[in-house]
């Protein structure tokens, strides 16, 4: 039997209250019958707002008619709250302005008012200049030519006709470089969701096969803003992944002055900005600005606040604010407040829930794993593992990276709970794993090596000495492969682990010391 479709119900649960107010007037506009049943479906389907469930829906309307072809009636109330919505935001964007300008030109062309018509024209087409809107513009240029026939009699119309030919190529010339930096970002992109942090010279070189392109070697190839923000966009990406954050923020920074400088001519407007205030948020994270990580991450929620609107309690930006939560989440982490931090879990845990399926699944994986290393750090190991579990049974591609360190945690954790029975499993497992996944490097197979021996160490002051060897061999490692060895510590700090079992410590506290950040300067 065929699964009722869900998208109406998506739709109608998309809906802000002023959307959804809105429609009820637009249905009654465009369906006046006495007894309006698309309206009635409507709010039906609104009723429901756990799931789907249309065998309900069939059991109140069983004696209506329209119920007969559900299906139908389900197509028809959808395609009408589309339609609604278009009307809702008419005038709100510059495409829309620039499309009832089009449609004031056409009026008054057919009427034989030429003057006027080309008066509206030109007024669309200094909009859409303004605003690098390309796409708009040939379609101008297009319409343009109903005047040129009126021009031929007109002193310079050939200096006319050479302006509009060199106009028009110039707008193609600068699609087709926006299309091909496009292309270059997502190959970038798309690569980083796949691989993570590059950290052999295998991964290496598929990143710099991309950054060589002769349009990321200089910005002076980036012919319009927009070709220049993805230019800046595909260099940060670059520099990131191969562990250069130095220059990973010389690029983030760069993207927001040209946001700021520019906000007409930036696809996106607010949101754009808000994507490279999370890049900016990364890079002084990573350069440990945690007070201008701070900074950023409340700027970024304020704008989020300011662009308003939920849907149905879901914020516009969506993404941005969980990833804001992914760094707050993090900067607990790194300053050893692990319990302050799990008290924010809860929150964290509703957005997962609630918008499950809505968020970026790398970003979801690696908000995961930090809530598991959270609750490790906080001493709560069981509750850690099931979250780790979350991870573990992902069977997606995404963030391979955090993948194996969850398996490093989770062998950690065994040892921790004194669970030896299921360590050598669970080692042979994370080999294997690493090993397929091309993720075996010495860092990660040094720290194997010993965790797997240490639960066969009866004696205290032997077991003790192995993990000062471990200490050491990290230690060494970390001086010779200084850039990709260095970041496997940001996924957990394993020095600071040896370091409370070597002094039967506390962890949360070791990390504490280790940390300049004040509990107070993590107010949000």
């Amino acid at each position: 039997m065929k699964t009722p479709s869900k998208d109406l119900w998506k739709l109608i649960h998309s809906l802000t209250i002023s959307e959804k107010g809105y429609f009820i007037k637009f249905a009654k506009r465009h369906s006046p019958d006495k007894e309006n049943n698309y309206l009635k479906l409507f709010e039906e389907i609104n009723k429901q707002t756990e799931k789907y469930d249309e065998e309900a829906v069939k059991k109140k309307f069983k004696k209506e008619k329209f119920i007969r072809q559900l299906t139908s009636a389900k197509n028809y109330l959808y395609n009408m709250i589309l339609k609604s919505l278009v009307n809702f935001n008419d005038d709100k964007s510059t495409e829309s302005v620039i499309s009832n300008l089009k449609e004031q030109y056409t009026i008054l062309f057919q009427k034989t008012l030429f003057d006027q018509a080309e008066t509206i024209l030109n007024r669309a087409k200094k909009i859409a200049r303004d605003e690098d809107k390309f796409t708009k513009l040939i379609d101008i240029l297009k319409d343009q030519k109903n005047f040129d026939y009126r021009k031929i009699a007109e002193p310079d119309f050939e200096k006319y006709i050479d302006e509009c030919r060199k106009e028009e190529l110039d707008i193609l010339d600068k699609q087709k470089n926006i299309a091909e930096y496009n292309s270059l970002y997502l190959k970038m992109s798309s690569l980083f969701k796949k691989t993570g942090i590059a950290r052999n010279k295998k991964d290496l070189k598929l990143f710099e096969k991309i950054i060589k392109h002769p349009l990321l070697k200089n910005e002076s190839a980036a012919k319009s803003v927009r070709a220049r923000n993805l230019f800046c966009i595909s260099n940060y990406l670059y520099y990131y992944c191969t562990s250069d954050i130095e220059n990973a923020f010389v690029y983030a920074q760069k993207r927001l002055e040209l946001i700021e400088n520019n906000p007409r001519k930036i696809a996106g407007r607010n949101k754009e900005y808000l994507y490279a205030l999370g890049d900016a948020i990364a890079m002084s994270y990573n350069l440990k600005r945690y007070d201008l990580c701070i900074k950023y991450l409340r700027k970024q929620r304020e704008l989020s606040d300011a662009s308003g609107a939920t849907r149905s309690g879901i914020p516009n930006f969506l993404e941005m604010y969980f990833k804001s939560y992914s760094f707050e989440l993090n900067i607990y982490i790194i300053s050893g407040y692990f319990k302050e931090g799990t008290q924010l879990i809860k929150e964290v845990q509703e957005w997962l829930k609630k918008y499950s399926g809505k968020l970026n699944r790398s970003e979801e994986l690696k908000v995961i794993y930090s809530i598991s290393y959270l609750y490790f750090g906080s001493g709560d190991l069981e509750k850690s593992l099931q979250w780790l579990n979350r991870i573990l049974n992902d069977k997606t591609e995404n963030r391979l990276d955090y993948k194996a360190f969850a398996k490093i945690l989770n062998l950690i954790i065994h040892y921790e709970l004194e669970n030896y029975d299921l360590m050598d499993y669970e080692y042979k497992s994370i080999k294997r794993y690493l090993t397929k996944k091309d993720k075996l490097y010495d860092f990660e197979n040094v720290i194997l090596n010993s965790i797997k021996r240490l639960p066969y160490i009866t004696d205290k002051k032997e077991k003790i000495f192995q993990l000062e060897i471990l200490r050491e061999n990290i230690r060494s490692l970390l001086k010779s492969n200084e850039n990709s060895d260095q970041k496997a510590l940001d996924y957990f700090d394993i020095l600071s682990w040896i370091e409370s079992k070597i002094h039967s410590g506390n962890f949360a506290d070791i990390i504490k010391s280790k940390s300049r950040i004040k509990l107070s300067d993590l107010k949000f």
